[in-house]
């Protein structure tokens, strides 16, 4: 015997509660209920209950359905089968995932918590892979906010993934080509990374990755000054020097030159426009005072000295 379906349902007819004390079969029957079977009468198996029956099953919202567009582009492609034409392969330059999406060469991340609304950077689809030269890299301790004497000294600091601190070279001083390997990632910076291979000796070293370079093309280090021409050979012309990715001094650049990883002393390192998107610009180099004037992406004019390097 079944329990009627007013029973089973609190919103059809009176509730349990409003039927009086249940005796001991009723209270066993609903026990049985509770766990999904109906015991019968003797010793006859038990048989499960058909929960759908009673309950509504719940509407599947989070399966996005068919937009207009997706319906349209349907029933074209159903025309071209029955035409027995062949269908156009579908060109899309968006990714999308449950977390991100790529739109325009930028990765946009979707609200899913708190801290990734907002949050978007270029893409890293083309970058190496793998881990960087063990060589050109030595592990950075994390300090978690505490000082020498292992107190706290700034809160909410600590955790994240391991980084090594990649040995870039921002004197490029060994002239001769380079040929670009691969480009890497560094957590360290926002900028990306090149692997630089000299082919004459087959050294390989770090610098920061420039805009109108990729893998295979061929940089050149004008550190120590433009050679001068053997005998019965022509100069290097002034476009092949100035290139992205290489290195001169200030005074073999001329006026009006994007620059980047510019030195504030002549046998100094880069130190300024390392981040990525940023560059100066010479404005004027005037030979006799051996200063130049440069305006950074602040506005700001600095003068420095012909003699320091930078890359264009």
């Amino acid at each position: 015997m079944h329990l009627p379906l007013q029973l089973l349902r609190r919103g059809a007819g009176q509730p349990l509660r409003a039927l009086g004390q249940p005796g001991p079969e009723l209270r066993r029957r609903l026990h049985a209920l509770s766990l999904g079977w109906c015991a019968l009468s003797g010793a006859q198996r038990l048989q499960p209950v058909s929960v759908q029956s009673v309950v509504p099953s719940r509407a599947r919202t989070y399966r996005k359905g068919t937009s207009k567009a997706q319906k349209r582009y349907f029933r074209h492609v159903d025309a071209l089968k029955a035409q027995g034409l062949p269908v156009p392969p579908t060109q899309s330059n968006v990714e999308e995932n449950r977390f991100w999406k790529v739109t325009n060469g930028m990765k946009v991340y979707k609200p899913v918590t708190p801290g990734l609304r907002n949050r978007r950077h270029a893409t890293r689809f083309h970058l190496h892979k793998g881990s960087c030269i063990k060589r050109l890299s030595y592990g950075k301790r994390s300090t978690g906010g505490r000082n020498e004497s292992g107190r706290i000294t700034m809160r909410h600091k600590g955790g994240g993934h391991k980084r090594r601190v990649r040995s870039i070279d921002f004197f490029r001083s060994i002239p001769g080509p380079h040929q670009i390997v691969r480009l890497e990632y560094d957590p360290n910076r926002s900028a990306d990374l090149a692997l630089l291979r000299n082919l004459s000796t087959n050294e390989f070293s770090y610098m920061v990755h420039c805009q109108g370079t990729e893998p295979g093309s061929i940089l050149h280090s004008y550190a120590s000054g433009i050679p001068q021409p053997r005998k019965g050979q022509d100069p290097i012309p002034r476009n092949q020097l100035v290139q992205p990715g290489n290195c001169l001094r200030l005074r073999d650049i001329p006026v009006g030159t994007l620059l980047h990883n510019i030195a504030l002393r002549p046998d100094g390192p880069a130190q300024l426009c390392r981040s990525a998107g940023t560059s100066a610009q010479l404005i004027a180099t005037d030979i006799e005072s051996g200063h130049a004037q440069i305006r950074l992406s602040s506005k700001e004019v600095r003068i420095v000295s012909v003699d320091c390097i930078a890359t264009v």
